[in-house]
């Protein structure tokens, strides 16, 4: 029992230097879960917004449009730039077009369906919940969309007609974000490419969307909706 001894007066020496220890090693981890905290709160107010295509990769695949976030979002604009050798043309496809890049008419027979759902069916513009996704029509549509717009003249493979080559497609989007009073952008740009057999298919450039959220970005998307009004 004197080892007992000797380690109880230790102790006791040294009772200030495991105080100190103590109060350090609380310290570290009052400071991981302020961490935790923060970051999941960093979380919360990130968005996360996918811009992919689904149901095949050639011009008639649908551009789908989801919401990853922890909240909701507003879609308010959408914009498709269409990269070609003959330079960049771009257009709001906010409101719905029909394959041949017309806009989608509303009109419907008295009672035959519900005012929300005929405003769903004549623009993309509105909110997503978190986990929510939306089809923002073909490529095919939205190519033809911008041809319509600029003049640029494609035949029925929406293929380019002339000497003019299709280069890329970025897909471009105007957002509301909670309660963040500026809206934030989001983007993704597809390389139009052409199979053995002629057909014109897409290939995303980069594997994920571009949330462009920071002072910088958000002014560039200001960019956008400033030179929608010119």
């Amino acid at each position: 029992m004197i080892w007992l001894s000797h380690l109880w007066n230790w102790i006791q020496e040294n009772a200030t230097v495991f105080s100190g220890l103590t109060s350090v090693g609380m310290l570290l981890i009052w400071g991981v879960y302020l961490q935790l905290l923060l970051h999941n709160f960093r979380m919360q107010r990130r968005p996360q917004i996918i811009i992919n295509r689904g149901h095949g990769s050639d011009v008639h695949a649908r551009c789908i449009i989801s919401n990853m976030s922890e909240q909701a979002v507003f879609i308010q604009t959408i914009l498709v730039q269409l990269e070609t050798s003959a330079g960049n043309f771009i257009s709001d496809v906010t409101d719905t077009t029909d394959e041949q890049g017309n806009l989608a008419s509303g009109e419907s027979q008295p009672g035959e369906m519900p005012e929300s759902n005929l405003l769903k069916k004549m623009t993309r513009q509105g909110p997503l919940r978190a986990g929510e996704y939306m089809d923002a029509g073909s490529f095919n549509a939205l190519i033809r969309k911008v041809d319509k717009d600029n003049s640029i003249g494609v035949n029925d493979h929406c293929q380019p007609i002339g000497d003019v080559q299709f280069k890329a497609l970025e897909v471009r989007l105007v957002i509301v974000f909670g309660a963040e009073r500026r809206p934030i952008g989001a983007r993704r740009r597809f390389k139009l490419e052409r199979s053995e057999q002629g057909e014109s298919y897409l290939e995303p450039e980069v594997l994920w969307t571009q949330q462009l959220s920071s002072r910088r970005q958000r002014r560039e998307v200001r960019r956008w909706q400033r030179n929608l009004m010119s």
